[in-house]
């Protein structure tokens, strides 16, 4: 799978302090979606299935969007270095495939959530050699995010 640009939705920081941070991106003029929590089950390489509640929000206006997710100790949730992006995110229409496509074209499979089957499911972070990581979201969560970020509650 190569990625897709047309594919490529939002642009991830993940920062010490979400309201402080959505006040500081504000000023370039994004809207946000009403932050919250998020409890999933995640797991890494290394690690058993954990869950991770995460403080989040997304811009609100397309075409691209910007997450901003309060750091969350113990978790692939860490603050990066001042200024740096956590990860790009890209649509997949099929997360299992889209992931073994990159392993195979070197990537590290990072973080994921995990399944009712103990699989990958809705989301996953894959690490290149250069460090940069990028997040695969399972389409079919769309109608959900497009749903919050037009005002609705968060399902």
């Amino acid at each position: 799978m190569a990625l897709h640009g047309l594919d490529l939705y939002h642009v991830a920081w993940v920062v010490p302090n979400l309201s402080e941070a959505m006040e500081a991106f504000g000023i370039t003029g994004l809207r946000w979606a009403t932050p919250v929590v998020r409890t999933v089950i995640m797991q890494t390489p290394t690690t058993e299935p954990t869950s991770v509640s995460i403080l989040v929000t997304y811009s609100i206006d397309d075409p691209m969007h910007v997450e901003l997710i309060e750091h969350c100790p113990q978790s692939p949730k860490q603050t990066e270095a001042l200024g740096i992006p956590h990860h790009m995110g890209w649509w997949t229409d099929d997360l299992q495939a889209d992931i073994a496509s990159l392993v195979g074209e070197g990537y590290q499979l990072q973080a994921w959530m995990v399944g009712d089957n103990g699989k990958p499911s809705r989301f996953a972070y894959l690490l290149n050699h250069h460090g940069a990581r990028v997040e695969l979201v399972d389409r079919a969560a769309e109608p959900q995010l497009r749903a919050w970020w037009s005002g609705q509650p968060y399902p």
